[in-house]
């Protein structure tokens, strides 16, 4: 009976997860006017407290962390960016939400501190990323996303966000390949084909650029569990040749025309010699960042703050600089970005110190991990409940590797004591 229960418990746990998920990235829209979102996803995070509970047998065990410290110290910068901020209200309400993100860390990661594997985080962030893109779907109507698609145009951002959609949408597409790569074929593997039609009516640069870049690091990396180095490169060789062939071949359909027309206006712009108006905006966005930057460099003009000065501008609410590394630099200046980014940093050296290739999941994670610092150049992140999310499912691979690394090590030291006794 007590297996049933924790069996039951971490099966409510894991939907409870993803429901959350789900609803952090679309309850705003999906509630129209209505201001109750924030105590649905409290119902929610307290039913993965009670089904802890349930499962702990009303013990609670958390441990305190550098995860739990990075994004302490994140917080109190946010709250100290409010002293010279441009509108300290604002400051002080985005800190507030930070905080709030915080307990949903605490309550996520008492819930999946002793998972031995992330697979169950991997494929939350996989089905969230197919719930939303089809819920999508069902908000605008089918008829709508078929238009889009034969007109060679993109959705609109009435719902959520046309590259959120699309990043979430190549976030699970890259999950899904690789699945099919190291696991049997499961039914569920199609739906990354109208999903990859979904990416195509968003007119998402970064979402295709993902998936591209995602599906082949997930051959590089397979290419080379052979020690055989010959056979490493012929299999390299192999699978990028393939690759390439089959992503030009699927870029030559209509659908994703808009995507790559906008693509080259960007590359047009970067260059001098024309540019979508998208970009444009962008790299003015980037300007502006920069130069409120310059008017207060160590503690910023106030953490969101940057979306007071662009309403101004453009007269747009909550319009960010569209680049997470110049938004933070502005709102938080050089320290906010430090703090920020250092847990980045932590993840990254761990992940390389304790590096494991021969490990599917690490392999996942890493790209996961190196393509948020990637996008980061071009959307902005760090008040995202997802972020979190997925740097709780970082540091956990993290602990893992360390744990398998200390475990061998052992190991290993065993041996070598046994030798020295025998001899």
């Amino acid at each position: 009976m007590k297996l049933n229960i924790t069996a039951i418990s971490n099966r409510l746990i894991w939907f409870i997860t993803l429901i959350f998920l789900v609803l952090s990235l679309t309850i705003s829209f999906a509630l129209g006017e209505a201001n109750y979102g924030a105590y649905v996803l409290f119902v929610c995070l307290f039913g993965l407290i009670l089904c802890y509970l349930i499962r702990e047998q009303g013990r609670i065990t958390l441990s305190f962390n550098w995860m739990h410290m990075y994004m302490l110290l994140f917080i109190g910068v946010c709250y100290v960016s409010s002293i010279d901020a441009l509108d300290s209200s604002v400051a002080l309400s985005r800190s507030f939400d930070i905080v709030k993100i915080f307990c949903m860390l605490i309550v996520l990661y008492m819930c999946f501190q002793r998972e031995k594997s992330v697979d169950l985080l991997l494929k939350i962030g996989m089905w969230a990323g197919y719930i939303v893109c089809f819920y999508t779907v069902y908000y605008y109507g089918l008829d709508y996303f078929i238009n889009v698609l034969s007109s060679s145009t993109r959705i609109a951002n009435e719902a959520l966000n046309a590259n959120t959609v699309g990043l979430l949408g190549a976030n699970a597409i890259v999950m899904t390949v690789y699945y099919m790569m190291y696991d049997k074929p499961r039914w569920w593997n199609i739906i990354a084909l109208p999903t990859l039609g979904i990416l195509a009516a968003t007119g998402s640069r970064k979402a295709l650029v993902f998936v591209v870049a995602g599906v082949a690091l997930l051959f590089v990396f397979k290419s080379f569990r052979s020690t055989n180095i010959v056979n490493s490169l012929a299999k390299l060789v192999t699978y990028l040749t393939v690759l390439i062939v089959g992503f030009i071949g699927i870029l030559q359909l209509p659908m994703f025309s808009e995507i790559l027309e906008r693509m080259s206006s960007m590359v047009e712009a970067f260059t001098g010699t024309g540019g979508d108006s998208s970009t444009i905006v962008r790299l003015m966005l980037v300007d502006i960042g920069w130069d409120l930057f310059h008017q207060s460099p160590l503690i910023g003009v106030g953490i969101h703050n940057p979306s007071v000065y662009t309403y101004s501008i453009f007269g747009i609410e909550n319009y960010y600089l569209h680049n997470n590394y110049i938004e933070l630099l502005a709102g938080t200046g050089i320290i906010g970005v430090v703090t920020y980014y250092s847990m980045y940093v932590y993840l990254v050296y761990n992940m390389l110190r304790y590096h494991d290739l021969h490990s599917n999941e690490y392999v996942m994670v890493f790209i996961l991990l190196m393509s948020q610092l990637v996008m980061d150049m071009g959307l902005v992140s760090y008040e995202s409940k997802s972020t979190y999310f997925y740097m709780m499912l970082f540091y956990m691979e993290v602990q893992i590797l360390r744990a398998k690394r200390g475990a061998f090590d052992e190991y290993t030291n065993n041996i070598e004591q046994r030798k020295e006794v025998r001899s």
